[in-house]
């Protein structure tokens, strides 16, 4: 299992449509928002090709500036 930590920079003008999108995708949960409106995600994924899929994902979300893991882990690999 890969589990990573990532920031999510997006446009607030599209915070709602992207909150919906996070909902429907599977290993991903919204931990916390920060004040300048960044979130903070979890995303658990089988591999580490898995969770960069995922985060290839998130990029291609309308809205979305850029996708930064903060820290990666493996506990199976």
């Amino acid at each position: 299992m890969a589990i990573s930590g990532t920031i999510l920079k997006i446009k607030p003008a599209r915070r709602e449509e992207i909150l919906q999108e996070l909902e429907r995708l599977s290993g991903v949960s919204l931990e916390q928002e920060t004040l300048d409106g960044d979130l903070i995600l979890l995303i658990e994924a089988e591999n580490l090709q898995a969770l960069h899929k995922t985060c290839q994902r998130l990029e291609k979300l309308d809205g979305v500036l850029g996708v930064y893991p903060a820290y990666v882990t493996t506990a199976d690999e």
